[in-house]
């Protein structure tokens, strides 16, 4: 969360980290490898992107998301995943 609240990117400064369900709807389930809308999110990793949303049972672990096929599970805080910053504020 630190990362993208202190991104400076394309002239903003106003970067964070989405929550579970903000990433959840720019998944793109008819795609795979990633699954987005690379037309709109270049260069999103196949892989798996945290979200700023804590899993409550566990404090130290937080819902995070695999783009290889859009699935949703938690990890361990300490895991080193991908991030895929949006701007704006829910």
């Amino acid at each position: 969360m630190t990362f993208c609240e202190g991104l400076s990117y394309a002239g903003y400064f106003d970067w964070r980290l989405p929550n579970r369900r903000e990433v959840i709807s720019i998944v793109d389930y008819g795609e795979q490898f990633p699954a987005i809308n690379t037309t709109y999110f270049s260069n999103t990793k196949s892989s798996w992107h945290w979200t700023s949303t804590t899993y409550v049972p566990n404090a130290s672990y937080a819902w995070s998301l695999s783009f290889n096929y859009g699935y949703v599970d938690y990890s361990d805080k300490a895991n080193g995943y991908y991030v895929r910053p949006v701007r704006g504020g829910p």
